[in-house]
């Protein structure tokens, strides 16, 4: 071994002998995971590389080299390189009392395909964090665990950024571009965020089995996503028809609910969208007169005035009725009767409609626009109301509108519309009136309800199906109370829209029937589907029992929602609708899934979706288990985006990132000049010292403390930067252990390699470790027993914070400071023999038991641990602690652990009262330890005489124990009641300088006391 140092002088006929064998610092292990054995000479650092130079004394050469002190440097790739992520043969044999009722010894999980669109937040950390611990445990549990990763083309998300992207380079719209080379750029896009997001997905540790990677736009998954639209079609499932839906007019294309956002107006005030450069006025309602119709009978020449409050005036000349309160009793005389139109003087019905009009709102009458509202859409849907569309698909006003505002956005057409009432005098006034407009949380544009023919999922059956697996509990939701909201949506569930109108993403297999002597309007809306086009034809002359001349095919040029095939991915990750062998071999082995886990804010969106979709399909559920965790928000509450600077990058918090160049990354985005200072803002607020670096292991621990079943989390980044120390606490921990056990090499030195059954022989003596041994074996014992319990309950937040508390607490802060001092005596005692084995045991199964959460670190420090030569390779594959270990249940029905906290408390105890009294550690005391007379006495005394050097050393103290009574002598002594069984009795004397102080301002004291006596008698 080579050992160099900072100012290592080397002659000029050691530099080539160096220069040959200097590969030693970066070798790749063969068998071993890459390791250094120089790091455990440093501090703990997760990323940074360390530099020294070497200057020859003959030719003066400099030479720089780098040691890899790192931890989590190259694991990754050896990983990878092992084959470790794919699936092994299971090793564990499943019976009737496991808590799996499935019989399976096999776990499959699919990682929620992140958008193409960018980059990682930290909500995606949250995801393969929880993931991956899963996949990690029921790995090393024995199980063949299959993982797949994936990437979602996300239609509007992709399409939107790429138009940003285009705009703010070359300043090009993609309409200017062309549909042929826009996609090509989106392509590219794609190409190169792939590649960035599966470099984030790597450095989190995510253990994917990379071999099965997919992309929901490539080739096998669109066959999927054609199968799939061709059966629910031909199931009568999907159908084409006319009706309301949220329309972005900047995008042009209908959008889900989940792509609206909402902004509240309590009061008056003007609003900027995003595309515009101008404000509009939000929070108000108009009061606009409509002539009451006259009879041809009414002889009175006084025309009646039917006053309608409206928030979108812009919208009247779709106006088909007004609607009032059938018991209003102000309009109980226009029963049957008419408005007049301001602008078209046609007659409007005035309807009566309890469900639409709130009488205690405006003046009790609206008007009723069925094309441009989803609640006036029902209304004319209950009264037979025509829908007039008057806008066209950029929102711009169409030609069922006066010549004079054809061709105005519908927002500016809002004043001149308002202006020509007032000249006509029918514009009353307007007034504060809390308003929530709708806005595509893509473009900023406000959505406008629109009448257009679209494609449609019936979700009624399918939604029911849904239900009853959740309901039956073939299906479980954890955390339980989004079992509601399941009910909830479900019961209530709408046909679903899943056609877009964009240029990226799956194309409809649909065709138009274009008739040669087409004529009406039926005839324009003939369609079929097929396979290919040939296929379509067939369909279409036998459907329509048309002759081969007599029409043409149009393609539909819409494509799917990015949902739909999002909606398929438990199925088509595993290759579906394929039949090649290994297809075939996967969906046998590994549908359906066990656990989809993902974000609880698209439980509908997406999880409702690939239940009913995959079970259509299958008649299988896809998954047993819905794990949902909370959304990640900043420390202050607020939703993350990219325009208020609060986006944390998982490779930031990783690596480590300064304010200066978090503020370059925004200036080179796509995002407005304004949403940039914004930005900024936002950065330097949150972030002004920028991100210290923390590695993948803290970032990973951190988050995973967080309780999936509470509310959204509030990220507080020094929560993360804390468990850095964490990490070192680990690390200087294992390198002290490491110093007390070089020298075990006896195979029979490790109970998990080899103690299995009751009748193997333990690695020590029962007479050879102390109670301190014990207790730590029977707190890992216990420990074991949780870190299981929570696995099966899915509380892994109860997993990682009880072995955080067991390692920090018990196992180093009193049991490593303890044996610690017993092992540093000049002569070791008999109950200490052991005692180092017991700290290398604890040490190896923390170490598995923590693997999921930590991995860099533990397998780090594993691969440093003696071990049989028979032992796996990584960690990754070693046996998980189970509590059903032998060695598990030795002391689990003892009675050390309630003696060991008595010493614990005396501990404590003691230190609290040298703190309150201001006792310093370097005056020695007295303590005196009085245990009550009690079955438990004689072994409380035997333990507490076991430790008595250690606690004295600890202390600084001269312990007595006794069961009588104790009388205080000189000195002072203060006493203490730690529990029924024991009673503290310190006893100290302060030094003499202290005496000297007292004595001193005692004479003070007596001074200003005669002089206060002095003045009072002369008074």
């Amino acid at each position: 071994m080579i050992r160099l140092t900072h100012r290592s002088i080397i002659s000029s006929g050691n530099i080539n002998y160096f220069k040959r064998n200097h590969n030693y610092l970066f070798r790749s292990f063969v068998s071993k995971c890459p390791i250094n054995n120089d790091a455990l000479k440093s501090s703990y650092d997760p990323v940074t590389i360390n530099m020294f130079t070497l200057i020859t004394t003959v030719t003066k050469l400099t030479l720089t080299f780098m040691i890899k002190v790192i931890v989590e440097s190259d694991k990754y790739k050896w990983w990878e390189d092992n084959h470790l992520f794919k699936p092994r043969e299971a090793t564990i044999k499943r019976n009737d009392d496991d808590n799996d009722d499935s019989g399976s010894n096999r776990y499959s999980m699919v990682l929620p395909p992140p958008n193409v669109t960018g980059s990682l937040h930290i909500g995606h950390a949250l995801t393969t964090t929880i993931e991956d611990a899963l996949v990690r445990f029921k790995r090393m549990s024995g199980y063949e665990t299959l993982w797949i990763p994936g990437l979602d083309h996300s239609g509007i998300a992709t399409q939107v950024v790429v138009e940003k992207e285009l705009k703010s380079k070359q300043n090009l719209t993609r309409h200017q571009l062309g549909r042929e080379k826009f996609l090509a750029e989106v392509h590219k896009w794609t190409d190169k965020y792939s590649e960035n997001i599966n470099n984030q997905l790597r450095k989190t540790g995510a253990s994917l089995d990379w071999s099965r990677s997919v992309f929901t736009l490539d080739k096998q998954r669109s066959e999927a996503v054609e199968t799939a639209f061709l059966h629910f079609y031909r199931s009568g499932l999907v159908y084409r028809a006319t009706r309301l839906v949220n329309w972005c007019p900047e995008l042009r294309s209908v959008i889900s609910d989940i792509e609206v956002d909402h902004e509240s107006f309590e009061k008056p005030r003007h609003y900027k969208i995003k595309s515009r450069a101008k404000s509009y006025e939000f929070g108000v309602i108009h009061d606009i007169a409509y002539r009451v119709a006259k009879d041809t009978a009414d002889n009175n020449n006084n025309q009646e005035s039917l006053i309608v409050s409206t928030t979108r005036p812009e919208t009247l000349f779709g106006d088909t009725a007004i609607a009032v309160h059938p018991d209003d009793k102000r309009y109980q005389h226009l029963r049957g009767k008419s408005v007049v139109h301001p602008f078209t003087g046609e007659l409007l019905p005035i309807v009566f409609d309890s469900i639409l009009v709130d009488p205690t709102l405006g003046s009790g009458a609206v008007k009723v626009t069925p094309a441009h509202d989803f609640n006036d859409y029902e209304c004319g849907k209950r009264h037979q109301l025509p829908s007039l569309s008057i806008m066209n698909e950029d929102g711009k006003l169409n030609q069922n509108v006066p010549l004079e505002f054809q061709g105005v956005d519908r927002l500016d057409a809002r004043e001149l519309v308002i202006k020509k009432l007032k000249e006509m005098n029918l514009y009353i006034a307007k007034k504060p009136h809390p308003t929530t407009l709708s806005i595509c949380s893509r473009t900023g544009d406000i959505i406008e309800p629109v009448l257009r023919p679209q494609w449609y999922v019936n979700c009624q059956q399918l939604g029911k199906q849904a239900l009853e697996l959740v309901e039956s509990g073939k299906i479980q939701i954890v955390p339980l109370q989004y079992k509601d909201n399941w009910s909830r949506w479900l019961s209530n569930i709408q046909d679903w829209c899943i056609s877009r109108q964009l240029w990226w993403g799956h194309p409809i297999p649909a065709y138009k029937v274009i008739l040669n002597n087409q004529s009406t309007a039926e005839d324009q809306e003939k369609w079929v589907v097929g396979e290919s086009i040939q296929v379509a034809m067939e369909s279409a002359m036998k459907e329509y029992n048309l002759a081969r001349d007599s029409f043409t095919l149009e393609r539909d040029e819409d494509v799917l929602d990015t949902w739909f095939s999002s909606g398929l991915f438990p199925i088509s990750a595993l290759g579906w609708p394929s039949q090649n062998k290994d297809t075939v071999v996967d969906l046998s082995k590994f549908y359906p899934l066990d656990v989809m886990e993902t974000g609880s804010d698209i439980l509908f969106f997406w999880v409702a979706r690939m239940v009913m979709m995959c079970t259509a399909i299958t008649g299988v559920a896809p998954f047993k288990t819905i794990l949902l965790h909370p959304l990640i928000r900043d420390s202050q509450g607020r939703k993350m985006s990219k325009s208020l600077g609060n986006v944390i990058d998982p490779l930031h918090v990783i690596n480590g990132v300064s304010l200066e160049q978090l503020k370059e990354g925004v200036t080179n985005s796509n995002l407005s000049e304004n949403e940039k200072t914004t930005a900024i803002k936002g950065l330097t607020k949150e972030f002004p010292q920028g991100i210290p670096k923390c590695g993948t292991d803290s970032l990973r621990i951190a988050l995973s403390q967080f309780p999936i079943a509470g509310k959204d989390i509030n990220l507080d980044m020094s929560r993360i930067i804390g468990q850095r120390l964490f990490c070192n606490k680990i690390w200087n921990a294992s390198k002290l252990v490491l110093m007390y056990t070089n020298n075990i090499v006896s195979k029979n030195s490790f109970i998990y390699q080899n103690q299995i059954q009751s009748t193997d022989q333990l690695p020590f003596r029962m007479d050879s470790i102390s109670i301190i041994d014990m207790w730590i074996l029977k707190k890992l014992a216990s420990l074991v027993q949780l870190v299981k319990e929570s696995y099966d309950s899915h509380n892994l937040s109860q997993a990682s914070q009880s072995l955080y508390s067991f390692f920090q607490y018990e196992y180093c802060d009193f049991y490593l400071e303890m044996s610690k001092l017993a092992l540093n005596r000049k002569e070791r005692r008999l109950n200490n023999a052991d005692t180092p084995i017991i700290m290398l045991n604890t040490l190896e199964c923390f170490l598995r038991l923590l693997h999921p959460f930590m991995p860099y670190l533990t397998e780090d420090i594993w691969q440093r641990l003696p071990k049989l030569e028979t032992e796996p390779i990584s960690i990754m594959i070693a046996n998980y602690p189970l509590p059903t270990h032998y060695h598990h249940q030795l002391l689990l029905s003892t009675n050390i652990e309630s003696i060991v906290n008595l010493i614990q408390s005396t501990i404590h105890s003691t230190r609290s009262i040298r703190t309150s009294h201001n006792i310093t550690n370097q005056i020695k005391i007295n303590l005196i330890v009085q245990i009550q007379q009690s079955e438990q006495s004689d072994s409380i005394i035997s333990s507490f005489k076991q430790l008595e050097e250690e606690i004295s050393k600890l202390l600084n103290c001269q312990m007595t124990l006794t069961t009588d009574a104790v009388t205080t002598g000189d000195g002072l002594t203060i006493k203490h009641i730690v529990s029924e069984e024991c009673t503290l009795w310190i006893q100290y004397e302060r030094p003499k300088s202290e005496q000297q102080d007292l004595s001193a301002l005692l004479n003070k004291k007596n001074k200003l006391v005669e002089s206060i006596k002095d003045l009072e008698e002369a008074k």
